[in-house]
């Protein structure tokens, strides 16, 4: 991992009783910013910059290492009993699976605010070994209200694949580009851009306008997930089983 890395004789409190151990230690560096454009993915005009301050209001050294009963153990590096502090765990994981698919970015799905928690931990996480961690982050989806759809499910006589579609594939798209709260009363029109797109699929898929969208994919363009034709290109291209179908 990149970074300046240390053990060090740290003192810590658990319940009320102070003991000294070895911990492993990290500072945060000082030729770039814990969170900055690099680290988001998403288009310009989509950087959260009240993120990017927040998120460096922490102490200049994080202790990493933690005594939990589940994480990556530590015990290889001479901290019997200790684990990675999950919110470091969390990045090395990604990039452990980055790895084993040899991709060269790997993009992790995160709230604002659970990226503001973790940013800080995981800034020398983010590069390892050619592979670059990005943070995608996504807003909250009002799924106990999508039975207030049923109305709209039998206007448009919806299969329940097609209802299984738009609940475990297309509002986590939305909320990739809503970043904040998509309320429920907004969930009729979503459903109805949704079967619009559905219904205008055509038997074959338009190559150019899908290495388009996969290009906004690539950085972080969400504006494609509001234009009808194009993501009826993207849903031909899937197929019928939406929910389990990667396309890119």
């Amino acid at each position: 991992m990149s970074g300046s890395w240390v053990f060090s004789s740290a003192t810590f409190t658990r319940r009320s009783a102070t003991r000294a151990g070895l911990h492993l230690v990290a500072e945060l560096a000082k030729d770039r910013p814990v969170l900055d454009r690099s680290d988001i993915h998403a288009s310009h005009r989509q950087q959260p910059k009240h993120l990017q301050h927040t998120a460096a209001n922490v102490a200049e050294r994080l202790i990493l290492s933690r005594t939990r009963d589940h994480g990556i153990d530590l015990s290889p590096h001479g901290l019997n009993g200790l684990v990675l502090d999950p919110r470091v765990g969390i990045h090395a994981t990604v990039l452990a699976a980055a790895r084993r698919y040899e991709v060269d970015t790997a993009v992790m799905t995160i709230t604002e605010n659970a990226a503001n928690h973790i940013a800080a931990h995981g800034q020398h996480f983010r590069q390892h070994d050619g592979t670059r961690l990005q943070y995608a982050l996504h807003g909250h989806l009002p799924y106990d209200h999508t039975a207030s759809l049923q109305p709209v499910h039998e206007a448009y006589r919806a299969t329940q694949e097609v209802k299984d579609g738009f609940e475990a594939w297309f509002l986590p798209l939305v909320s990739l580009r809503t970043k904040t709260v998509t309320r429920p009363d907004q969930l009729p029109a979503l459903f109805t851009h949704y079967m619009r797109a559905h219904m205008a699929r055509l038997a074959e898929v338009d190559g150019a306008a899908l290495q388009a969208v996969k290009h906004a994919v690539s950085v972080g363009n969400t504006e494609w997930i509001t234009d009808k034709q194009a993501l009826a290109n993207v849903m031909a291209n899937c197929g019928p089983a939406l929910a389990t179908i990667p396309w890119v």
